[in-house]
């Protein structure tokens, strides 16, 4: 089926993936057609890389958080109107197929064909073997061509273009060459933050991925999507010189709220929190919920009128000290928990709530919110990293029924003596606690997943109905 978008994947992890999405995004919208960006898998990295190219929410598609029906309506239900989808892919094309949340199963399900990113560093002729051998891997695959990445000459190009021509495979579509100023730094959990070289690195990271990007066979490429319709959704301009990553979460149109008595929910984004999937948002809208964004970093006092608050992940141990110096905020935080409101906190928000970075020679310099009693530590090695899935334990969620899913990704560890409070949530595979219920604070690791069990965000919404006498 054309018209509809594409998914671009790759042999494993590491090929170039992210890099071609942007560069598809970016080429399409210079080309005047808008698409809405997808990321396949746990992820909240890669989605702010894509809204900062395509100035629009970056949506989830994961067969492991919902059904292939509520997948499949929530993909056309975006894509409604515009010119399609670019859907990123996880890992290799064909990881997760023993559960049957793989790429292929996600591009089979949406009835998409898939772009091939191949790293094609010391290679040439051995990538149409590649090529054959994931083509003829499942039936039904469908492949429209080839993006090589890490390229070197207009040699190697030609050579890669040949080999799969000899063997009758899907065609070269293009290249991104080696180039430094096309590289994307990364830390522990993935990608950096996206314009967080530096504005001039910023702009001639931009400059480069517009320039490989107009190399590309758009005749090809082209045929996946539709001509925007006049009658369709109006996207910003592609912009080059955009430095705000979490623009498109701030300025999502959220529903009307008329003739409702709106329930606000204070939910920290800025350089350290912004780890959030923007269906849990709406979810959570769809239950009358208001959201009132806010930033721990910069910001003095929470929004007015708050019944809860939702700290997200992100990289608070990356910003310990300016979030230990914004002490109002830190004070207002501490007061809020105290008065028994809803607070979910997951990931970074948890290590928020703590004491604070365990370190020698840490003080009050990097002292954080002190809810949870504990202190964190963060190392070289990953700690967690798979999906999950949980029933509630403690505080304000212990009522929602059933179980929800989410993931679990971190690299950082906890310690301290008062580690015996209740459980947030309990494992359904082994009954294992996970996280903690003080008060009305719900604090995990754990990145939940709401619509894949939408009574959790009506419980959320009870526990800030039940929070207005405040």
């Amino acid at each position: 089926m054309t018209g509809r978008g594409l998914v671009v994947a790759g042999a494993g992890s590491g090929s170039g993936k992210t890099l071609v999405t942007m560069a598809l995004l970016a080429g399409l919208a210079r080309r005047g057609y808008r698409v809405h960006p997808f990321k396949c898998g746990p992820d909240f990295i890669d989605p702010r890389h894509h809204e900062w190219i395509a100035q629009t929410l970056s949506g989830n598609l994961d067969l492991h958080f919902s059904e292939p029906e509520a997948l499949r309506a929530r993909f056309d239900r975006q894509v409604s109107g515009s010119s399609g989808g670019v859907v990123e892919g996880v890992m290799g094309l064909f990881d997760g197929l023993v559960r049957g949340s793989s790429t292929w199963d996600i591009a089979r399900t949406l009835d998409l064909p898939v772009v091939l990113v191949l790293s094609a560093q010391g290679m040439a002729e051995t990538i149409a073997a590649i090529v054959r051998g994931i083509l003829f891997h499942r039936e039904g695959t469908q492949i429209l061509g080839v993006i090589a990445t890490r390229t070197g000459s207009d040699r190697h190009r030609t050579l890669i273009s040949e080999a799969l021509a000899a063997e009758g495979l899907p065609p070269l579509l293009g290249v991104l060459p080696r180039n430094e100023a096309l590289s994307l730094p990364e830390r522990h959990l993935g990608l950096c933050a996206p314009g967080e070289q530096g504005e001039e690195e910023s702009a001639r990271f931009l400059k480069a991925l517009s320039s490989a990007a107009d190399t590309l066979d758009w005749s090809t490429i082209l045929t996946a999507f539709s001509p925007l319709q006049a009658t369709g959704p109006r996207f910003p301009e592609f912009q080059e010189d955009s430095r705000d990553f979490t623009h498109a979460l701030r300025k999502r149109t959220p529903p009307s709220l008329q003739g409702r008595r709106p329930l606000r929910l204070g939910v920290a984004l800025d350089e350290a929190f912004w780890f959030y999937y923007p269906e849990n948002l709406e979810a959570f809208e769809k239950y009358g919920i208001e959201i009132a964004f806010f930033s721990p970093l910069r910001d003095r006092r929470l929004p007015e009128g708050c019944k809860g608050l939702y700290l997200g992940g992100g990289y608070p141990e990356r910003f310990s000290r300016q979030l230990a110096e914004n002490r109002l905020m830190l004070g207002e935080v501490r007061r809020f928990c105290a008065s028994g409101r809803p607070v979910y906190a997951e990931c970074g928000g948890l290590l928020y709530l703590t004491e604070g970075p365990c370190q020698e020679g840490a003080g009050e310099e990097t002292r954080l919110a002190g809810v949870i009693p504990v202190q964190y530590s963060v190392g070289e090695r990953l700690k967690r990293l798979g999906y999950a899935e949980v029933n509630s334990g403690e505080g304000f969620l212990s009522k929602a029924p059933g179980s929800v899913r989410g993931h679990l990704f971190h690299y950082s560890r906890l310690s301290g003596e008062k580690t015996d409070l209740p459980p947030a949530f309990r494992h359904t595979a082994d009954s294992k606690s996970e996280g903690y219920a003080l008060g009305g604070v719900v604090a995990s690791y754990l990145h939940l997943f709401f619509p894949s069990n939408p009574l959790w965000g009506e419980a959320l919404a009870r526990a800030l109905g039940d929070a207005r006498g405040h």
